[in-house]
């Protein structure tokens, strides 16, 4: 591991705040139903379990590579849970929990960890006939700052065929340093396009500290360029999250255009388990920031105020761990994606002497042989 260590700053810590780390509250509660409440709370229990199945999984060689939220997840319910039917999510890896509270298939969302196409998902794994209504969810992209100006374009495109849905988008602190978080929010201030950005800021870009992606004092204000409103929360505090992100929704769709939002958490693994922490940063802050808990602190909450018990929380557990293991079978069993299809999806005339060139190459590895050798640029030797 690397002796040179980055120092880390810690975010200044004046935002928004109801759930205070120990289960209690400060300021107002917002109204949310005893049901809402223990849906939320599934959600959370869900998540992190399904992100410990997957972490086992790869560690066996099953899956590639695989990311965790654990420590981050109040930031992707929060915000979720503030949507209506109709409207368009566009989260990031780090939202997990965005989509399963939208009830997002766990067996796709597998399929789809195991580098299956979604066209090759969806015949192997057809929906059922009846689903309930929900929001539109869309993949990522691996450039997470393309998130915004595709996010503030399908607001848009609401608003001028006068359908009153918003879009919610997240990116990470990393991406706003992207030329596509600064072009997109240009658009949305001018365009009053409806739409809400989430800097999810979990201070760590991969492998560089926040303090070394931007000299601005928060994330939040980088907003303020381009004339729109926005908020800085605690992240971990699922009540502080979406009564900001629900006051910033309700504003989108009555007309009042975009809001940047900064959730300020932490990323306390690693990057993902490719990555290895210990050879950028020591440990000392992720010690801190596992005191403030998003999880742990619903949970003192909710036990607090007697809405759930340890009964009920051991039935949750136990319902997810038999529903994802369940899903999780189901998403394995997709035979692979034929390694062609990648050429299936040609946008205009006949594919160039580039593509078959591949096709030739992908053919040829198929066939056993060796592209690198065997072949030239006029086709195989």
């Amino acid at each position: 591991m690397g002796e040179k260590k980055w120092a880390e700053v810690r975010p200044r810590e004046d935002y928004f705040r109801i759930l205070n780390p120990d289960g209690s509250v400060e300021g107002t509660v917002p109204e949310v139903s005893r049901q809402e409440l223990l849906r939320w709370y599934e959600v959370l229990v869900e998540t992190r379990t399904f992100e410990a199945m997957v972490l086992r999984l790869q560690r066996r060689g099953v899956l590639s590579v695989a990311a965790s939220s654990r420590g981050e997840e109040a930031s992707g319910l929060g915000a979720a849970a503030a949507l209506q039917v109709g409207d368009w999510l566009f989260p990031a890896y780090r939202q997990l929990s965005a989509v399963l509270y939208w009830n997002a298939p766990v067996d796709r969302i597998m399929a789809g960890l195991m580098g299956n196409t979604p066209e090759h998902i969806r015949e192997h794994l057809p929906l059922p006939p009846e689903v309930p209504p929900g929001v539109n969810i869309l993949p990522y992209p691996v450039f997470l700052g393309a998130y915004v100006p595709l996010a503030v374009g399908c607001a848009l495109a609401d608003k001028l065929n006068g359908r009153k849905h918003v879009s919610l988008a997240f990116v990470g602190e990393g991406s706003t340093s992207e030329g596509d978080f600064h072009d997109g929010l240009n658009f949305a201030g001018v365009l009053e396009s409806p739409c809400v950005i989430i800097v999810q800021n979990n201070q760590w870009s991969i492998s560089v500290p926040a303090s070394r992606q931007t000299a601005a004092a928060t994330f939040a204000q980088k907003a303020v360029a381009y004339g729109l409103p926005h908020e800085r929360v605690d992240g971990n505090d699922i009540f502080a999250v979406y009564d900001t992100v629900k006051k910033a929704v309700d504003r989108a769709r009555a007309g009042g255009g975009a809001t940047v939002i900064e959730t300020v958490t932490y990323r306390i693994l690693d990057h993902n388990s490719a990555d290895a922490s210990a050879a950028y940063r020591t440990e000392d802050e992720a010690e801190y920031w596992k005191t403030l808990d998003p999880v742990e602190r619903f949970e003192k909450y909710l036990f607090n105020q007697g809405i759930l018990d340890q009964a009920t929380k051991t039935a949750m557990e136990e319902r997810a761990e038999k529903r994802l293991r369940e899903e999780i079978e189901r998403g394995r069993a997709v035979p692979p994606t034929p390694a062609d299809n990648m050429f299936l999806h040609h946008l205009q005339g006949e594919a160039g002497w580039s593509t078959q060139h591949q096709r030739d190459e992908l053919a040829c590895e198929l066939a056993g042989g060796n592209p690198f050798l065997d072949m030239t640029g006029e086709g195989m030797q």
